[in-house]
């Protein structure tokens, strides 16, 4: 695996976990450095050792993730990932809603939080692929075409839109406009917004 210096915020009230992170990033990421604190209110003003990417258990913050996430980006804005042993389709999509960008849960693979903290760090976003056995479909509005509900799942598990291009055959340009008509018909503003309506409504899973 291709090593990415990054300072990472371990938000969590175990400290098991917290030190299990600490070690599997400095064996997975080395260089990268960790900073880990209880609970949001654990964390203070970091200053220039403000992290690139924040890993967050919502429960160590009373479960609310709405009000975590406020109590913590009123001290630290930073992408976030969430990293939860209880939650499930329901979490999930109100963490994209929120803004996260990626969600892992805590039986999943370590290396798949590891994919998880690379990817929101460089900007893009990643689901835990095992969240899709727990996912409920439910019927909805089946608006998207078959090749935009295919790119969107693509989006979804954490691909890029050149890599999405390349394994479909189209130009990057034409994802992006695949990708522009889905926000546009899902009266989403950002592409994870987009992921939470779409699993919502059984459009992906």
């Amino acid at each position: 695996m291709h090593a990415e210096t990054v300072r990472c915020l371990v938000v969590d009230s175990h400290p098991v976990v917290r030190q299990g992170i600490r070690a599997l990033l400095e064996r997975e990421l080395p260089g990268t450095e960790v900073i880990d604190a209880p609970t949001p209110d654990d964390v203070g003003d970091l200053g220039e050792r403000a992290p690139h990417v924040i890993v967050l258990d919502p429960t160590s913050g009373g479960g609310d993730l709405e009000k975590v996430l406020g109590r913590l980006r009123a001290t630290v804005d930073s992408p976030v990932v969430v990293f939860t042993g209880n939650g499930g389709a329901r979490l999930l999509a109100d963490a994209l809603k929120a803004g996260v960008k990626a969600y892992v849960r805590k039986d999943s693979p370590p290396e798949d939080l590891v994919r998880a903290i690379q990817a929101a760090r460089s900007g893009d976003f990643y689901i835990d692929p095992a969240l899709s056995s727990t996912i409920v479909l439910e019927e909805g509005d089946r608006t998207l075409t078959v090749r935009q509900r295919e790119i969107l799942q693509m989006l979804a598990d954490g691909m890029q839109t050149e890599a999405v291009a390349r394994e479909l055959g189209l130009s990057t340009e034409t994802v992006r406009t695949h990708t522009k008509r889905i926000l546009a018909k899902l009266h989403a503003d950002t592409r994870t917004q987009a992921v939470a309506i779409a699993i919502r409504n059984g459009l992906i899973t």
